[in-house]
């Protein structure tokens, strides 16, 4: 369901209304968004100057750049928006963090250049952000280390509606038995998929309600996983 008050506040921001910008660009929001940083392990300094950077970019993006407002479609709350940004920001900062003092060696005798574009990289941009590829990838591989029977018990009950007495009955168990198997398998899934992320991005605390939310925000998350 569209979030229509949030794409209502939005749209009367783009069109130059001051009290729906003052209500986004307020200091509740930017303090909101560098406590949101700062518990996935930004600095003071980095949350801060991520947060009213990103404010900034709503209305008003560098480099000849549409206001990063323009790119809410109202399939999630506003806030979840703006901190899947914050979070997709901070993810590019410390990965360019991670390769200074690592870099290719260069022979230029021009001025200076971000040596974090000479690395190697794909040679298309990424139909979706850096985060959503991180928590998909992560799942991803989640699923492929669990117990494959108590997965397609799972599925059977939370995707096909299939009732825990009937696969009781299918494998001779008891309903207690079936219920034990997918709750484990549950929390095997929440347990490897935050272990993977943390291997990806070690720097990047994120929990489970964080995970849960964030890919509720994405309209990519599933999407991707199909291409």
């Amino acid at each position: 369901m569209a979030h229509e008050e949030d794409i209502a506040l939005v749209d009367a921001a783009l069109a130059g209304d001051v009290a729906a910008s003052t209500r986004i660009r307020s200091d509740e929001i930017t303090g909101w968004l560098a406590a949101v940083l700062a518990k996935r392990g930004a600095s003071q300094t980095e949350a801060q100057d991520l947060a009213a950077d990103l404010i900034a970019d709503c209305f008003g993006a560098r480099e000849g750049k549409p206001p990063l407002l323009e790119s809410y479609n109202g399939q999630g709350p506003l806030r979840g928006f703006l901190s899947r940004a914050a979070i997709n920001r901070l993810i590019d900062l410390k990965r360019r963090q991670k390769f200074q003092g690592n870099l290719p060696e260069r022979n230029l005798e021009s001025g200076p250049t971000d040596e974090f574009d000479l690395l190697p990289g794909e040679d298309d941009a990424p139909t979706d952000d850096a985060l959503v590829a991180l928590l998909r990838d992560s799942l991803i591989t989640a699923f492929s280390k669990c117990n494959p029977r108590d997965l397609m018990l799972m599925r059977l009950v939370a995707i096909h509606g299939v009732r825990q007495e009937a696969i009781a009955a299918m494998f001779g168990w008891s309903q207690s038995k079936v219920s034990r198997a997918i709750g484990g398998v549950m929390e095997e899934i929440r347990e490897k998929t935050l272990e993977e992320m943390r291997k990806s991005d070690p720097w990047l605390e994120l929990e489970w309600d964080d995970f849960v939310s964030l890919c509720r925000s994405s309209s990519d998350f599933l999407v991707g996983a199909m291409r």
